[in-house]
C-alpha cells in the first residue's frame, strides 16, 4: 500500500529552486591564479630569455657584501679523483650546528644582500620591473613538474612601480637544521661537501653571486643567483677556419668587413663558463634535470655537473650536461615553465598596490593554485635602500 504524502511535502515539491545565477555569473576571484596544464603555456618563446650579467658580488664568513668580478669565482677542478666519500666531516659539521643557527640570525638575508649590491654598484632600479632571488622564479616555474607538489610562500611589495620579492629564511620561518631528520641532514651535507671537493672554493668566503637581468614576457627582471663554480677557457690559438677567413679578407685591407672581423676576434681572449653543481643517484638524474635546468637557465649558467652517488654518500662518477642541450632529451617542457613564470608575474604585478606589501602562496597538493594576500599598507624595504632609490630619482 502506497504511503500518502502530507500536504507539507507537496508544498515543498512546488517550491521553486533557489536562484543560483548570481553565484554562477560572479566574476572570478582575482586574488587567485589557477595553474593550468603545461600545454597551455608551451607556446612561450623561452629562448628569447637572454640573461645579461650586470654585476657580481661575494660574501665573506661574516656575510659582508663585497663587489667583485665573476672571474674571481671558484674554479671547477679538472683533476678530481674518484671515488669520493661525502661523509667526511659530517659529524663534526653538525656538532656545531647550534652555533651556526644562532649566528645566522645576525646575517643579512639574501634579498637585502641584493639590495646592498644595488646601492654599492649604483644600479638604476628604474630599468627593471621585478627584483628577486633567482630561486623564487625557479620554484614558480617548477611547480608544473613538481611531482611532490611542494608548497611555497614568498613576500612581495611594490615601491615606486617596482615589485620586490623575497623568501623568508629558515630562521625567519622558525626552522632549524637541528630539527631536520638524519636523512635530510645527510643529503644537505653531501651536496655541500661535493661542491667543496670539486671546486677551488676559499675557506674565508661564504658565497659567490651573479646578477643578471632579462625580459620575462613584458617585464624586465633583475635576479641574484649563487654560482657554484666557473671554468675559464683560453682562446690563444686561432682555429683553421679563423685563419682561412682572415687570409681571404687580407686582400682588401680597407674593407669594413676585415676591420669588423679583427675587432670581434681579439687575440689571447678568454671566456668564462658558469657551472651548477649537484649530486644525486644516477637513476634519478632524468627526474632531476628539469629543476637543475630551470635553475641554471634563469641565471645564464651553461653547464650542469652531477656527481652520481649511492645511498651511502659515495660518488663513483661525475657527468656534465650542457644546459642548452638538456630540453632536447627531456620529457618536460622548458617553454611551459617559462610560460607559467610569465603568467604569474603579469598577474602578480596587478595584485600588489603601490607602497603596500603582501605574500603569494602555493598550497601544493591541497589546491593547485596560487593565492595573493595583502598584509600591509606599507612596504618592507629597509630605510637605507629607500633613501638610495629616492636620491637616485633626483
Amino acid at each position: 500500500m502506497a504511503k500518502r504524502r502530507g500536504p507539507g511535502s507537496r508544498r515543498r515539491q512546488l517550491q521553486p529552486e533557489p536562484n543560483n545565477s548570481r553565484h554562477h555569473n560572479s566574476p572570478p576571484d582575482t586574488n587567485l591564479y589557477k595553474i593550468k596544464a603545461p600545454k597551455v603555456y608551451s607556446s612561450y618563446p623561452y629562448t628569447s630569455y637572454l640573461p645579461e650579467e650586470v654585476g657580481a658580488f661575494s660574501t665573506d664568513q661574516d656575510r659582508n657584501v663585497l663587489k667583485c668580478s665573476s672571474d674571481t669565482f671558484p674554479h671547477l677542478r679538472p683533476d678530481v679523483k674518484l671515488p669520493l666519500d661525502l661523509n667526511e666531516g659530517l659529524e663534526e659539521y653538525y656538532s656545531c650546528v647550534k652555533d651556526v643557527d644562532s649566528n645566522r640570525l645576525n646575517y643579512l638575508p639574501f634579498w637585502q644582500k641584493l639590495l646592498k649590491w644595488i646601492t654599492l654598484s649604483n644600479f638604476d632600479v628604474s630599468s627593471v620591473d621585478f627584483i628577486a632571488r633567482r630561486g623564487i622564479l625557479k620554484y614558480i616555474g617548477y611547480t608544473l613538474y613538481d611531482y611532490h607538489k611542494s608548497p611555497w610562500k614568498f613576500r612581495v611589495c611594490k615601491f615606486q612601480g617596482k615589485v620586490y620579492m623575497y623568501e623568508p629564511s629558515p630562521e625567519q620561518r622558525g626552522e632549524s637544521m637541528i630539527e631536520k631528520d638524519s636523512r635530510c641532514k645527510r643529503y644537505l651535507y653531501w651536496g655541500r661537501q661535493f661542491e667543496k671537493t670539486v671546486t677551488s672554493s676559499k675557506e674565508d668566503m661564504a658565497g659567490y653571486y651573479r646578477i643578471v637581468n632579462s625580459n620575462v614576457g613584458k617585464y624586465k627582471v633583475l635576479l641574484g643567483a649563487e654560482v657554484d663554480a666557473i671554468r675559464v677557457r683560453s682562446h690563444d690559438n686561432e682555429s683553421s677556419d679563423d685563419i682561412i677567413v682572415e687570409e681571404v679578407l687580407q686582400g682588401c685591407p680597407d674593407c669594413n668587413l676585415l676591420k669588423k672581423y679583427c675587432n670581434s676576434t681579439p687575440s689571447n681572449s678568454t671566456t668564462t663558463e658558469f657551472i651548477e653543481i649537484k649530486t644525486c643517484v644516477k637513476r634519478q638524474v632524468k627526474n632531476k634535470t628539469s629543476f637543475g635546468w630551470l635553475q641554471s637557465y634563469l641565471a645564464g649558467i651553461e653547464t650542469l655537473v652531477y656527481g652520481f652517488r649511492d645511498g651511502e654518500g659515495m660518488v663513483d662518477q661525475i657527468a656534465e650536461y650542457k644546459v642548452s642541450e638538456v630540453p632536447g632529451t627531456a620529457d618536460w617542457d622548458g617553454a611551459a615553465m617559462f610560460g607559467l613564470i610569465s603568467g604569474v608575474l603579469k598577474w602578480l604585478y596587478g595584485q600588489v598596490d603601490e607602497g603596500c606589501s603582501g605574500e603569494i602562496e602555493y598550497l601544493g597538493a591541497h589546491k593547485h593554485q596560487i593565492e595573493f594576500r595583502k598584509l600591509s599598507n606599507e612596504h618592507f624595504l629597509p630605510e637605507w635602500f629607500v633613501q638610495y632609490v629616492s636620491a637616485s630619482k633626483q
